[in-house]
């Protein structure tokens, strides 16, 4: 009798994690190409198929998630197996990983098997075994080594038709990894992750080929750093390029990179007329002394201000990430930070505060030096959303500055920030910017990654979405 497998994507669900809109969960797609034939494989995402409690029934149930997730995935793995029973329940993805850095595993035991990095070859043999009834012989926690992204196959699509167009856009994991060496970042702890590891431009070109029939034209490239191997991002933009040329296809497409794209206009040039449009940027501090506390040495070469103004100049939109709470911040950092925002007209971005988080060296310079705050006494900052939702501001680093300081700052930064003078002020600046420096790009078609009417479509046609748009 064929055996079962049905991966739950059950997200902590945020209005402000991706402005009310459902993207692919390409984790899903991604590994149900990997099963074996003789199996039976089905996705279903509890954001847009219905509460965890009507999920089908299975022999094997894999969960994933970040790790916020963790209270929904468990959540969800209660309700299927009270329905249930005599299933396997397996996790993994970065949520396991990171619990296995902070020592929390013991959270997770409920799981029958806890996988630990890439699944895409033990997820395989992990099935073949449970087949062949070997499972007796599995231990609870399943280790792998690091998958070839260049050895990965397209997502499949074929699942993912029936609920295609239930999504504002899908994803492609098109790279892991990243040369640089940021003392906050887990990114750099992985194994392997210093080194390329990319996906073929053909086969990106393959997936984008088939969302776009599908429907879906908004794309995430997933990477820890699109330009982290030159050579290879040239490729891959020239081959979007070529197929948008001979299909007449608009995509518009959202990536994360590092600030070194300023230095190179001809493929700003490329990537602007292949659909990139907007792009995630670490800026993380105006504080030079921040930034080389924190090894982000990338952002120190050149004046930030003029990098940022270059690579805004092409077309695209920079969404920046800012940290506040480095131990070279002063009491200028929030002035400051408005400032810059100001001055580059930067259109997106929201700050948040430093994090240490498992595993980093920042975890570990703070941990021996009793800076790190275990998780039972950390204080939480708890904000009613316009929804009625509660969210929490949570750290657990001991700063240098005072905590008081940079809580009533931050809230003062706020008010600030999201004023209607300073949008507008950054906006005239943003224009300002295109209009000077002639570098501008017209994309082969006007739409963009956050186009307007596409997620004003897409919060009309769902009520949940539509309800707290009102709101």
């Amino acid at each position: 009798m064929t055996k079962k497998i049905i991966f739950v994507h059950a997200p902590r669900i945020e209005y402000e994690q991706n402005y009310g809109v459902t993207l692919v969960p390409l984790w899903a797609f991604a590994l149900a190409a990997y099963i074996p034939d003789d199996w039976d494989v089905e996705v279903y995402n509890t954001q847009i198929d219905g509460p965890a409690n009507l999920v089908g029934s299975a022999d094997v149930y894999a969960l994933s998630g970040m790790n916020y997730d963790i209270r929904s995935v468990k959540e969800a793995r209660e309700k299927i197996k009270t329905n249930h029973p005599d299933a396997t329940f397996i996790v993994g993805g970065p949520m396991v990983w990171s619990m296995e850095q902070e020592g929390k595993l013991s959270l997770l035991e409920e799981f029958d098997h806890l996988f630990i990095l890439d699944g895409e070859e033990t997820l395989p043999k992990f099935l073949s075994d449970f087949n062949s009834r070997n499972t007796e012989e599995t231990p609870k926690i399943i280790r792998s080594n690091r998958f070839a992204v260049s050895q990965s196959v397209p997502i499949r699509f074929d699942l993912l038709a029936p609920t295609a167009r239930k999504y504002y856009g899908g994803m492609i994991e098109v790279s892991r990894g990243c040369p640089f060496l940021c003392e906050f970042c887990d990114i750099r702890v992985l194994p392997g992750n210093n080194r390329s590891n990319n996906k073929s431009p053909e086969v990106i070109v393959e997936e984008l080929d088939r969302y776009y029939k599908l429907g879906i034209n908004q794309i995430q490239f997933a990477c820890d750093n699109f330009i982290g191997d030159i050579q290879w991002a040239r490729a891959c933009v020239d081959a979007i390029i070529e197929w948008r040329e001979r299909t007449g296809a608009k995509i518009s497409i959202f990536t994360w990179l590092t600030i070194n794209l300023h230095k190179m206009p001809e493929l700003m040039e490329k990537m602007r007329i292949a659909g990139f449009s907007i792009i995630n940027i670490g800026i993380e501090s105006v504080n030079r002394n921040s930034l080389l506390e924190t090894a982000k040495v990338q952002n120190t070469a050149n004046e930030i201000h003029e990098a940022v103004s270059i690579i805004q100049s092409y077309g695209f939109v920079i969404i920046p990430g800012f940290i506040f709470g480095f131990d070279s911040d002063d009491e200028e950092v929030f002035n400051d930070t408005l400032k810059f925002k100001i001055e580059t007209g930067l259109m997106g971005g929201e700050p948040a505060f430093l994090q240490a988080l498992a595993g980093t060296p920042l975890f570990k310079r703070l941990e021996r030096s009793g800076r790190v705050i275990p998780a039972d006494e950390q204080a939480a900052i708890v904000r009613k959303g316009n929804i009625g939702v509660e969210t929490y501001i949570e750290t657990n680093v001991r700063y240098l500055l005072d905590s008081n300081f940079l809580a009533e700052g931050f809230m003062e930064f706020i008010r600030t920030y999201i004023s209607a003078d300073f949008q507008f002020a950054r906006f005239k600046r943003h224009m300002e910017i295109l209009e000077t420096y002639g570098n501008y790009i017209e994309p082969p078609d006007s739409g963009g990654y956050a186009s307007f009417w596409e997620y004003l479509k897409y919060q009309v046609t769902d009520f949940s979405n539509f309800r707290m748009l009102l709101n």
